[in-house]
């Protein structure tokens, strides 16, 4: 499925950048930050593209002349019943496939950032907790010099973590500062306890200078010599010539349209990386919360901190849903200051004081 929408993407450019503007094809993506929790439309009733005059499926692929939808919210693609604000071969529109690194929302194709790196900001993917170019929210920096912790500027990195460079990093499994700053593993390797080891993420097997997923790839099914034959789909690492009964077929893929990610409640429905396809919908695990792009623990998170979109202030801690300024310090509005040397808090919230602030009195 992966090398039929990169074809696609290529094929198509110019027509897509004309008829979706979000669509920016394989070397770019959209910078919106979407939310979703998975919305009833992608319900597996609807995945199978309920349509007059002919069969079909969901995924836009050919069939025998369907002309029109029975569900109002598809739209004819390639004589197929699609769902163009879902589908990422068919977003905002027919024929406007997403890059491999976008998911469609809404109509729109958006970044699809892994789990590192959760919020797209702009172009790029980001971890807003310890990024120093967007630190606590997207177009945030730190100053030079300081360092990103905990979605906030500081001057030093916690003592479990080295800085290297601006970033404060744990060289036990950092890819890029495996063992120490600077010291990156290959790209058939991970960092594992300080050292580079072969192997890839995610599953995945070396196979000749890539990493691919076995239990999927007509060309390394089941292994890395493994090549399904003309017609034959990959499924759990065999070649087979149709689904099994209790799966749908999608593009060069079998997919349970329930709890696939990829194909999650219908075909080319793809969630967030940082979310699971449970009974057809794209959800958050355990207690939570889809905010932007991304899951969130509202209770910890010092940008969501008891709701989405929240965040405490700058050396604020989010603790069960509450923020609370660190140490001694008092929380003035929306900042925590030091009520000792504050000219603006001094001796207390909003009690300016002219000279200087010494101990919470103010001396001229």
């Amino acid at each position: 499925m992966r090398a039929l929408v990169l074809v696609v993407v290529g094929a198509g450019l110019g027509a897509c950048a004309e008829l979706n503007p979000e669509f920016l094809g394989p070397a770019s993506a959209s910078g919106s930050s979407m939310s979703t929790t998975g919305d009833a439309s992608s319900s597996a009733t609807q995945s199978q593209g309920s349509m007059s005059g002919s069969t079909g499926d969901s995924m836009g692929g050919s069939t025998t002349g369907v002309t029109t939808c029975d569900d109002p919210a598809q739209v004819v693609c390639d004589g197929g019943c699609v769902d163009t604000q879902l589908n990422v071969l068919h977003c905002g529109g027919c024929n406007q496939p997403c890059a491999m690194t976008q998911i469609c929302f809404e109509g729109a194709c958006v970044l699809n950032c892994p789990v590192d790196d959760p919020v797209a900001c702009g172009l790029v993917c980001s971890d807003p907790e310890n990024d120093p170019a967007n630190c606590g929210q997207c177009g945030a920096p730190c100053a030079i010099g300081q360092f990103c912790v905990a979605g906030a500027c500081a001057d030093a990195c916690p003592a479990d973590v080295t800085p290297c460079g601006n970033l404060c990093v744990d060289t036990d499994t950092d890819h890029d500062h495996c063992g120490g700053c600077d010291q990156p593993c290959g790209d058939l390797q991970v960092c594992a306890g300080g050292s580079c080891v072969d192997g890839c993420g995610g599953g995945l097997e070396i196979c000749g200078n890539t990493c691919v997923d076995t239990q999927r790839d007509e060309m390394h099914c089941g292994g890395c010599t493994g090549k399904c034959g003309a017609g034959e789909i990959c499924e759990l690492g065999s070649c087979i010539s149709e689904c099994p009964a209790d799966q749908s077929e999608c593009p060069a893929d079998c997919a349970d349209l329930q709890n696939d990610p990829d194909n999650c409640g219908a075909c080319n429905h793809h969630c967030f990386a940082t979310q699971s396809c449970v009974a057809g919908e794209c959800v958050c695990s355990g207690s939570k919360l889809a905010c932007g792009n991304t899951c969130v623990d509202t209770d910890k998170s010092e940008l969501h901190c008891g709701g989405c979109n929240m965040p405490c202030p700058a050396m604020a801690q989010c603790t069960s849903g509450s923020c609370g300024c660190v140490g001694n310090l008092m929380q003035c509005g929306d900042s925590c200051v030091n009520t000792n040397n504050d000219e603006a808090h001094c001796g207390g919230c909003d009690m300016p004081c002219d000279g200087t602030c010494n101990g919470g009195n103010c001396i001229d």
